[in-house]
């Protein structure tokens, strides 16, 4: 009963993993995204065919059961580093590169290298390398089966070293994401670091197996069914998740050929707009959000508001960066606060309604934006306002207070 659980859940993952592999290849927009995520899967569905069809494998020659176990153990070392490249490339701008990638495939290369060894080796090497009581005839055949071992043992210190790097890359995105969006909860990928809680739950149950099995002369089956299921929830939240994203630093439409790439962070040496296109193109952003009050909506990003005003993405983005000396998100949302500010002084509307009235899209972030700009909650601001005479100024004078 016991391995029929194993079985069922590899063959689920397998499944899911290779539905999901489909899925991606079928994607036309942002296919380097999905194209990465299908490598991914097909590394996950890989991985698990042994378990899948271990009742195959246990009515065939030994030897030919252990070339099938050989030949699939390298995708275990592919997993996490494909999982960080689809995640650098899903939080990556479409002109970004993919740089340095090599070092994260040395240990899949060593894998792949030893596992070619093996595999020319005679099949009494690779029988006895799978027995229990494995038989070394050579100092060659000693050398090969430690070096495999202690490759063996940096799989969970390869997944927790990744795990940690996908962290550390989705707190820096979050950052990134004020230069093209002005309400960001949406965008952070969330899902993400509840993938990245399963991943942990999954490798503390593979580590814990791996300490029964030094103990043991055979794993407990509770012990390897939990591995089991912890895999096939993991797998199956990654698939369902990942197939709905797509990169949220890619407009949703390509800008205009003219138009050059955000340089968010960066220096603009090459660009062509002067000081003088600075300043007109600062006063086009300001009459945008205090005459046209494009800040009111929940959703705009950088690509709305060029596509507005009619100017390059690159050229907004260096003028909020050298001019007004705002991010895109601080910028709108200054002015969302001071038009909350004002109704909060001269109205009678709820805070909930002038949440949305004025451009944010959840109350919480209403809160956490005017008490960051105020040092207040909106219902303390209001009964503070004793003098509401003049607060129908301007935004940006408000905004200034």
């Amino acid at each position: 009963m016991d391995s029929i659980l194993v079985e069922m859940t590899a063959i689920g993952t397998v499944a899911v993993a290779l539905f999901g592999a489909a899925c991606c290849f079928m994607q036309s927009r942002h296919s380097h995204v999905a194209q990465s995520f299908a490598v991914f899967l097909i590394a996950i569905a890989v991985n698990n065919l042994p378990e899948a069809f271990s009742q195959i494998l246990a009515t065939i020659p030994s030897g030919t059961k252990s070339v099938a176990d050989l030949v699939t153990w390298p995708s275990s070392f592919f997993l996490a580093p494909l999982f960080w490249l689809y995640v650098l490339r899903l939080t990556s701008s479409e002109h970004e590169g993919t740089k340095r990638l090599f070092w994260h495939l040395s240990l899949p290369i060593a894998s792949i290298i030893v596992t070619l060894i093996v595999l020319v080796m005679p099949s009494e090497f690779r029988e006895g390398l799978y027995s229990e009581d494995p038989q070394m005839d050579t100092a060659l055949d000693v050398t090969i089966a430690i070096f495999m071992g202690l490759l063996h043992l940096t799989l969970f210190p390869q997944i927790a070293f990744y795990l940690i790097l996908i962290l550390r890359r989705l707190a820096r995105f979050r950052l990134k994401l004020r230069d093209y969006y002005s309400s960001t909860e949406r965008y952070e990928l969330r899902w993400i670091y509840v993938i990245g809680g399963l991943g942990f739950l999954f490798w503390s149950a593979n580590t814990l197996l791996l300490f029964i099995v030094a103990g043991y002369e055979q794993a407990p089956p509770w012990a390897v069914n939990l591995a089991s299921v912890a895999g096939f929830i993991l797998v199956s939240a990654i698939a369902l998740w990942g197939l709905r994203q797509h990169p949220p630093l890619a407009p949703d439409s390509d800008d205009p050929p003219a138009q050059a790439k955000v340089q968010t962070g960066g220096k603009y040496e090459k660009s062509a707009l002067s000081s003088e296109a600075s300043e007109r193109l600062s006063r086009k952003l300001r009459n945008a959000m205090e005459v046209d009050q494009l800040h009111r909506d929940a959703n705009l990003s950088l690509w709305d508001l060029a596509s507005h005003i009619g100017a390059s993405s690159n050229y907004i983005s260096q003028t909020l960066n050298e001019v007004i000396g705002e991010s895109f998100f601080d910028f709108v949302n200054a002015y969302r606060i001071a038009e909350a500010k004002r109704m909060l002084a001269t109205t009678n509307e709820s805070v909930l309604n002038i949440t949305y009235d004025v451009g944010f899209n959840a109350r919480s972030s209403f809160y956490n934006a005017f008490k960051r700009h105020t040092g207040q909650t909106p219902t303390s601001y209001r009964k503070k306002m004793s003098n509401p005479e003049g607060m129908d100024d301007m935004p940006r004078q408000i905004k200034d207070t």
